[in-house]
């Protein structure tokens, strides 16, 4: 199954008996019956799955090859599926045995790779029976084998469109200093398939994590690991029935439980995201030049692109939002950390903010408090402002207040109806013309008289607008775009609203008081209590989403357009229209994102002009038909 940029793969280990190839072999066709209900695209067996990895000295019988090699022509003849089978058996050439890995698609065997690297160190000892393939290889380019030409060594296998590139190693290649599979991914695989035999013990199955998650962050990949089970033998380990499948340096599918029966997992890869991080990896780059190797042969294969594609999980619809208590300490120290070297550079323990009543200047002033207190700083140093315009609801502004009262933050209040008459008046601006210009005349009033302020007080004015607002442009030029330090710009909106949820556990004092903020509807409270934000930018967990598949996956629109049907059920116009006013706010928005105010990064991507985002002002939003 591939469609729409994701790929569906496969980690098998059937049950085995020992030196009983044909047995072996039907308990792997089972297994391939059972997963053309899923169809994935390609499927991993374990190490030697075909006679049994443990068989010991029956590997230099001669029965036990030919009849290894009689189970893999029953496997052609009988092969009930359409995709590729990467499987482990051996070959003898010139009378020395070589531990290999086999892909096959339909009756066709499309290449064989050798083990590189043969453990021999307490419970292993391979070389024992086998021999390293890599002096092999430089002169053995294929071999005849079932009545096949068969490509022979180190080989990389492609699609017709070259988007979906694979490999295989074996076993001991991945914990080797340096593993096959670096250059197989520095020559352009996105997945590499590991056929292995890995006992169980205390420790080992974390180091086994520990290597494919490392692997697949270092190299913007894919990585397939196959165990064989507890089946074969227990006469001195038991083999650990793991399977795993990473993706980009995290484990996306997985199963450690000891079994001695069929097993199979699922996960979906995502391939063109994989190849957006590559693009954006100046490391990649780097490696591609080290490890160029011109020997590596390459292969075609049959992948069918299908119209549908059945995910194995739902699409997560908060992409931003951390799952683990431990990240929200994290967001919070990495605000703390920003603001505090802020303020030992310019001198001062003051700080001037503006507080709404609202989701993002209430989590700027809980983690200024932090902040201080883990400092040992006085929180009345944080000057904390209410401002109030003819427009303000009486439920926002008492919010605002009892929360600076509450945390013991120094409470100012200041009115600003008059001062917003008088600015429009002297426009010639009618305050009944409640228009743009009506609402930003209090936004910029607003952000003047906090500057002013910092300065009477010596002291810093922090900024509140979180990355949601400055993707879609939804501040004020000049206004709420502007401060002395945005503390907030590296966390999207989702994020905001999780942050506020964890602070409740943190600063119980306030917790009915944030209940009540996160249930306010988000509004800037610039034409009443009724203008409700998302009435007019769409909801901020759609535009999220928008932004995630963007900025990390680098996603086409139309696949976005497709993701959202899947996550939200939004119908095709639902989803276009919701993307179109996504484009037109982020690409024309650029101009007020190139004069933003310093403030740290917190996620994996930042809308920085300095440090991450290189756009002009002027750019023309793509839009969608």
């Amino acid at each position: 199954m591939y469609s729409n940029g994701f790929i569906k793969v496969a980690a098998a280990c059937p049950k085995v008996r020992l030196g009983d190839s044909l047995y072996n072999v039907k308990k792997m066709i089972e297994v391939l019956k059972e997963a053309k209900g899923k169809s994935p695209a390609m499927i991993c067996f374990p190490e030697l799955c075909i006679t049994g990895y443990s068989v010991g000295d029956l590997l230099f019988q001669r029965y036990l090859y030919l009849d290894s090699l009689n189970a893999i022509k029953y496997l052609l003849d009988n092969n009930p599926y359409s995709g590729v089978i990467i499987f482990g058996s051996y070959l003898s050439i010139n009378d020395t045995l070589y531990n290999c890995s086999f892909v096959i698609q339909g009756k066709k065997i499309l290449g064989i790779i050798p083990k590189t690297f043969l453990p021999h160190t307490n419970e292993f000892y391979e070389s024992r029976w086998f021999a390293s393939g890599y002096p092999l290889i430089k002169d053995l380019k294929t071999i005849n084998l079932l009545g096949q030409k068969i490509p022979f060594g180190k080989m990389l296998f492609e699609n017709e469109n070259r988007d979906v590139v694979f490999g295989a190693e074996i076993c001991g290649d991945i914990w080797a200093p340096t593993s096959p599979n670096e250059k197989l991914f520095a020559n352009g695989a996105l997945i590499v398939f590991n056929s292995s035999a890995s006992p169980s013990y205390i420790g080992k199955k974390e180091k086994r994590q520990l290597l494919t998650k490392g692997t697949t962050m270092k190299f913007n990949s894919a990585y397939v690991y196959v165990s064989n089970n507890a089946s074969e033998s227990t006469s001195e380990v038991v083999f650990s029935s793991h399977l795993i499948i990473s993706e980009n340096g995290e484990i996306i599918s997985e199963s450690d439980r000891i079994t001695f029966d069929n097993k199979i997992i699922y996960a979906d890869i995502d391939i063109k995201k994989l190849h957006f991080s590559r693009r954006n990896n100046s490391y990649y780059k780097q490696a591609q030049e080290l490890a160029r190797d011109i020997d590596i042969q390459r292969i075609k294969y049959d992948l069918e692109p299908g119209l549908e594609f059945t995910f194995e999980n739902a699409l997560e619809k908060l992409p931003f939002v951390p799952k683990e208590r431990a990240d929200f300490d994290e967001i919070t120290e990495i605000q703390g950390a920003g603001i505090l070297k802020r303020l030992d550079y310019v001198g001062t323990e003051k700080i001037v903010i503006g507080i709404s009543g609202g989701l993002d200047s209430t989590l700027a002033l809980l983690s200024l408090c932090r902040a201080y207190d883990r400092a040992g700083l006085e929180r009345q140093n944080i000057i904390a402002v209410t401002m109030p315009s003819m427009e303000t609801s009486e439920r926002t502004f008492l919010n605002a207040k009892n929360l600076i009262e509450k945390l013991k933050c120094t409470f100012k209040e200041i009115r600003i109806e008059n001062e917003v008459t008088r600015q429009l008046d002297l426009i010639s601006h009618s305050p009944q013309d409640k228009d743009n210009t009506y609402e930003n005349v209090q936004a910029r009033l607003r952000t003047s008289i906090l500057m002013n302020l910092a300065n009477q007080e010596e002291a810093i004015m922090v900024g509140t607008s979180d990355m949601s607002e400055i993707a879609l442009g939804w501040m004020t030029f000049g206004g709420d775009q502007m401060s002395m330090y945005g503390l907030n710009s590296g966390l999207p909106k989702t994020v905001v609203r999780e942050v506020v949820k964890y602070y409740k556990t943190v600063f119980v004092e306030v917790e009915e008081i944030l209940d009540d903020i996160l249930d306010t509807p988000i509004s800037p409270e610039l034409t009443g209590s009724t203008q409700k934000t998302e009435d007019v930018i769409g909801k901020y967990e759609i535009n999220d989403f928008i932004l995630y598949h963007f900025l990390v996956n680098g996603d086409d629109f139309s696949r976005i357009v497709y993701l959202l049907n899947k996550a939200f059920d939004l119908g095709e116009k639902d989803a276009r229209d919701y993307v179109n006013n996504f484009n037109n706010r982020f690409f024309s928005q650029q101009f007020k994102r190139l004069s933003l105010p310093e403030g740290v990064k917190a996620m994996e991507v930042s809308l920085s002009p300095r440090g991450e985002i290189k756009l002009n002002g002027d750019l023309y939003p793509p839009k969608l038909k």
